[in-house]
């Protein structure tokens, strides 16, 4: 009944704009402005660090252009990733996703809730990092920028370490600011509210001095309440009023300031630009931004996040020499109130490289890396009590050296790209190789063949190297600690992968694009227990991050397709992949610790190795997943777009359903997901635009993600400008 009260409102809102819309001095959308070539070859930068078009890029790779963006009706740069193939995203609350590309989610099963967020993609904007090194992965929410800053968001499939650095193990995501594309002034601003108090706004204004200067200044806000109010609770394994949940007021308010919001956040950026002469350019980019959201951290229930941050950037090329400087600093609470996780941070990041050129047909590039990440927690926790994660400052630094070269022959239809980069760690202290080998040949212009062979590590993690914390406990008549300590000698998570594609133009106005990829990753690692320190009056259980024998191995496909006729555009794709387990135990125990009133009675036996020889299919990340992008320009002002989202079953498995094991505690079982958003618009005079946006359209009310918010129905009306 929803669904058909959504298709009478569209109805009814496309007869409004459709009779008032006058054919003379329309002006054409930006859909129809395009040619067919130019919407099929969008030009990539990310593959090979230079512009060209996406049809003739080596690697399994995807462009989302804004446009597509505002078309899609996307209100985050986090939702813009269900438009892209190969990545599964799952909301854990309103406005808030967990993003993975190719899954190697919840990697190792039935341990802590870390282990399920995306620790293996590198994410940039405007190349430059912004990962995170507690437990890895990104912290979204933290971005300054939103969609009025994007120009293009790039994403490369398979491990790119070799050409990014470390921690892009599973893929690239880069976010291309935009930029006034004529010289006088440029604005853009949006601004939608909708249902769950959703409203969101932001602007950007600029000015453009010919072809040498220009200047942007952005800011964005958005605030999301939840879809729902009560909470999960572990000890009744059941959803609760939150004051039932936690009765202490203290401690409510301190864990859960805004109950009601899922999102809150607020950034601001200037971008400047100056181009010397066409050899040397310099870009400057600085900003800064507060968030607070609550989503699954670390425990299996909500809790509140709280980050405020500031970031400079200097990008200068001259005659070939290309600087990158960049810092971020800020303040970060993933749990409010939960415990003394709090902290002050800053990474720096600096790259230098050179681009050979004199040979035809040939550039090498040389180049130099630093990277310094600091993280400190003295100003929040008792160090002489060890209640913080760190209990002190604790610094990661990486040195950095590599070698990428392109090549082509006969007549440009064969390529070959290598690149081979050298990590130098303060800890672990031994260096790490990664390469990565690309060929593509041009059987016509119409047809590309590609193979590639990569190999990527994962930079080292503050909790593996650095975690320093002490849990009292009080067991009758026993007193203790459990304290969690990293290590110095971890190996680093690491990746292989062989990837086969081929991309066509099938007819003038279909392209196809197919990848067959086979990963194998290795050197996961957990916190195990290895010994207890006793004293006449406690006993203190030891865990230290050790690697495990667990190996996870991933085949699969993704095809994408691009068709275009007439004002009409589908973009569908498709993921069917199968992650396998080899060696997994479920125990979380040294083959020689002793016996403990924890753990199983025989540690000898019940172990990290236990599972040697042993192999199991994984189960949480989806067998199939995918979506399209479905475009009609109906007229010239009058636009309708469909975007469709489906994930086939999985299963979330988080600690308590080895303690429980009655197969409900610490299971999420996710159904079969088919999410379908519509939006129409309606643009007046090229510059002001007009649309309603309705997300979820069949209300699918069944989780995405462990112990997340039920997704609900959402409608949003708004306005966007450009000029």
């Amino acid at each position: 009944m929803r669904f058909k009260n959504i298709l009478l409102s569209l109805c009814f809102f496309s007869s409004f704009l459709l009779q008032a819309q006058t054919d003379s001095g329309a002006s054409a959308t930006k859909l129809a402005e395009f040619s067919l070539e130019e919407l099929m070859n969008i030009p990539i930068y990310s593959v090979s660090k230079s512009e060209e078009s996406s049809f003739d890029a080596a690697l399994s790779a995807s462009v989302v252009t804004r446009e597509e963006i505002k078309r899609a009706g996307c209100t985050t740069i986090m939702e813009a990733m269900r438009l892209v193939p190969g990545v599964i995203v799952r909301e854990q609350t309103n406005g808030s996703y967990d993003i993975h590309i190719r899954g190697l989610d919840n990697v190792p099963p039935n341990l802590g809730l870390y282990f399920f967020g995306n620790s293996t993609t590198l994410v940039m904007i405007d190349d430059r990092p912004v990962y995170n090194y507690l437990h890895g992965g990104t912290f979204w929410e933290t971005l300054p920028v939103d969609l009025n800053d994007v120009e293009k968001i790039e994403v490369v499939r398979g491990p790119s370490t070799a050409m990014y650095g470390p921690n892009a193990e599973s893929g690239v995501i880069n976010i291309i600011t935009r930029r006034p594309e004529k010289k006088g002034w440029y604005a853009v601003a949006n601004g939608q509210y909708g249902n769950y108090n959703t409203g969101i706004a932001n602007a950007s204004f600029g000015y453009k001095v010919k072809d040498k200067f220009s200047a942007v200044v952005s800011g964005n806000f958005q605030n999301r309440n939840r879809t729902q109010s009560d909470y999960y609770d572990p000890a009744r394994d059941q959803f609760e009023p939150l004051d039932t949940f936690i009765k202490n007021d203290s401690v409510r308010s301190a864990r859960y300031p805004h109950p009601d919001i899922a999102m809150r956040k607020y950034g601001y950026n200037i971008f400047l630009n100056y181009k010397i002469n066409k050899h040397a350019s310099i870009d400057v980019e600085g900003g800064g931004q507060h968030s607070e959201i609550q989503d699954i951290f670390a425990s299996n229930f909500l809790t509140t996040a709280l980050a405020t941050s500031y970031y400079g950037n200097l990008k200068a090329q001259v005659y070939g020499a290309d600087l990158q400087v960049s810092y971020l600093t800020g303040t970060q609470q993933p749990q409010a109130g939960l415990y003394q996780g709090k902290w002050d941070f800053n990474t720096t990041d600096i790259t230098l490289d050179y681009h050979i050129t004199q040979v035809k047909h040939l550039v090498i590039t040389p180049g130099l890396s630093y990277r310094r990440a600091a993280y400190d927690d003295r100003r929040y926790v008792n160090e002489a009590t060890r209640e913080g994660l760190f209990n002190g400052e604790v610094v990661s630094q990486t040195y950095a050296a590599f070698l990428r070269a392109d090549a082509r022959f006969f007549k440009e239809k064969l390529r070959l790209i290598a690149a081979a980069r050298m990590d130098k760690f303060n800890k672990p202290s031994k260096l790490y190789w990664s390469w990565q080998f690309a060929m593509t040949y041009k059987v016509s212009d119409k047809h590309i063949l590609r193979i590639v062979e990569s190999r990527a590590n994962r930079a080292p993690l503050f909790l593996e190297s650095y975690y320093n914390l002490s849990v009292p406990f009080n067991l009758p008549g026993q007193p203790g600690t459990i304290q969690l300590l990293g290590a110095n000698d971890i190996n680093l998570l690491t990746t292989d992968m062989l990837e086969i594609g081929y991309r066509g133009k099938l007819r003038d106005n279909l392209e196809i694009d197919l990848e067959v990829f086979g990963t194998s990753t290795k050197n996961f690692s957990n916190e195990i227990f290895t010994r207890i320190d006793s004293s006449a009056t406690s006993k203190d259980y030891i865990y230290t991050f050790t690697n495990i024998p667990l190996v996870a191995r991933q085949f699969g496909a993704t095809i994408s397709i691009h068709y275009i006729v007439g004002k009409f555009q589908f973009k569908p794709f498709i993921t069917v992949q199968r992650t396998t387990l080899f060696n997994y135990s479920p125990y979380t125990v040294s083959p020689t610790a002793p016996v403990s009133v924890f753990f199983a009675p025989s540690p000898a036996t019940q172990n990290i190795n236990s599972g040697m020889g042993k192999q199991m299919t994984h189960i949480a990340t989806p067998t199939v997943y995918g979506g399209a992008y479905i475009n009609y320009a109906i007229t010239s002002h009058l636009n309708v777009n469909i975007t469709p989202y489906f994930m086939s079953a999985s299963t979330q498995l988080e600690a308590a359903n080895l303690v429980a094991k009655n197969g409900i505690n610490g299971v999420e079982n996710i159904n079969p997901k088919f999410i379908m958003d519509v939006v129409a618009s309606y643009t007046f005079f090229k510059k002001l635009t007009l649309f309603a946006n309705f997300k979820n359209c069949f209300s699918d009310k069944t989780r995405e993600f462990f112990r997340g918010d039920i997704p609900g129905f959402k409608v949003s009306g708004g306005i966007s400008f450009e000029y």
